[in-house]
């Protein structure tokens, strides 16, 4: 059983929205889809900014990122811009993975 603590508000909330729907299941498996659409829609925007940037530095971002990690590359404003793309992409395929392994 899948027990969450929220704020009193939040509970009502949800519990207003779970009153609307007969199927639990399907409440559930809708958001969770919802979810992955949205992870999906991220990560492919992800992708084109990375491509961006590995075109105009011609360098992989992984590749890039390695440099950065370990201080071999400046910290200009784009490069720390690179950095923060490529972080939030891998955590999003993480995510992705997480969710789409059941």
């Amino acid at each position: 059983m899948l027990q969450i603590e929220l704020s009193e508000q939040t509970e009502h909330k949800v519990e207003a929205l779970l009153n609307l729907y007969p199927n639990k299941n399907v409440f559930f498996d809708n958001l969770i889809d919802f979810q992955i659409q949205e992870l999906r829609r991220g990560v492919l925007n992800m992708k084109k900014d990375l491509s961006d940037f590995e075109l105009k530095y011609k360098m992989s971002s992984s590749v890039f990122y390695q440099k950065f990690d370990l201080g071999e590359i400046v910290d200009s404003q784009d490069f720390m811009i690179w950095a923060g793309v490529y972080e939030m992409y891998l955590r999003d395929v993480e995510k992705l993975k997480q969710i789409q392994q059941w």
